[in-house]
């Protein structure tokens, strides 16, 4: 039980490095005395089952991980599906734990983040409110009840949930170091996307010109870091690997001091995820093995990138097409 007991101590501890701090996260959870947590903290008494179980379901700690007999054949992972159309409380507190472990990142002058994704990186559209509206009705579409199917127009996201996800940008910019591997093709995935959506009456023209707006607001945006090698708002390095096969798994990963968190890409907007540093270990490496089929557009060769940006925004504009 000792063992055990420490290394869920242990886990409580990378959430909240600060004591103090982690006292009072357990205090929003659990009905104690703040001395009644110290005495727990101490190992004076431990957290009854019934306690671990209730930290454990707030914090997304997976109890399996800490008494795994054979860590190096099993690695349990996380499944987070949130509702982004009726988010109910449950929701906003998985997303609002998920911010926390972002500043976890932030606060480490050595934080890294990797995105790896065939379209879009969701750390740049999520600024925009058309094109996070469009990527949710995706979702919506493809996994919601067929007779629940949202049109564009209808596609609504709650205020909360948007300031969350604002706040969420706010925390990628401020890490010391993102790197981004898309598909090359990455913009002609999503205007394929956008006009199977307008064969099928989802949306419209007008809607569309709307995320064209959007679109090439991002193309500028993307071309001005990628020329800097750096975030123009925070100054942080940010580089911009351009793939030339086809990324068969998409995923995120987050590193610190404090913490690991491996995030795969599933039904569109959720994702298994992990907190093992094995786990992440493995995707570090599947991470070098997509660089050498990539190519580094950041910071690198400026007719290279101002070519790549101006072909994208050609693409982008063809969605003034009527057809």
């Amino acid at each position: 039980m000792n063992k055990f007991y420490d290394k869920f101590l242990d886990e409580l501890a990378l959430r909240y490095p600060r004591k103090t701090e982690l006292v009072d996260a357990l205090l929003d959870i659990l009905i104690l005395e703040k001395e009644s947590v110290y005495r727990r903290l101490r190992k004076d008494v431990y957290f009854t089952s019934e306690e671990m179980m209730q930290i454990a379901g707030a914090w997304n700690i997976s109890l399996d991980n800490i008494i795994c007999t054979t860590p190096h054949k099993t690695k349990p992972f996380h499944f987070s599906m949130l509702d982004y159309i009726k988010p109910q409380e449950a929701d906003y507190k998985v997303f609002e734990d998920f911010n926390r472990a972002m500043e976890l990142v932030v606060k480490d002058p050595a934080g890294k983040m990797i995105e790896v994704t065939n379209t879009l990186p969701g750390t740049i559209y999520l600024e925009y409110d058309n094109l996070t509206r469009f990527f949710t009705m995706k979702w919506f579409y493809k996994y919601a009840i067929p007779e629940d199917t949202l049109v564009f127009a209808d596609t609504h996201i709650p205020d909360r949930m948007r300031e969350m996800e604002r706040e969420y940008i706010e925390s990628v910019r401020n890490i010391h170091e993102v790197y981004t591997i898309c598909d090359s093709s990455f913009i002609e995935h999503l205007i394929s996307n956008v006009q199977y959506f307008k064969s099928v009456r989802m949306i419209t023209q007008k809607e569309i010109t709307l995320l064209k707006d959007e679109l090439l607001d991002i193309i500028d945006y993307m071309e001005d870091a990628a020329l800097k090698g750096y975030f123009p708002e925070t100054g942080n390095k940010l580089y911009f690997y351009l793939s030339h096969t086809w990324l068969e798994t998409e995923f995120l990963l987050y590193e610190s001091k404090f913490m690991t968190l491996s995030m795969v890409k599933t039904l569109e907007l959720g994702g298994i995820c992990s907190w093992d540093k094995n786990v992440f270990d493995k995707f570090m490496n599947m991470v070098q093995s997509t660089k050498r089929s990539s190519v580094l557009l950041s910071a690198s060769n400026d007719l290279q990138i101002i070519r790549f940006f101006s072909k994208q925004k050609e693409l982008i504009m063809e969605l003034d097409n009527e057809k």
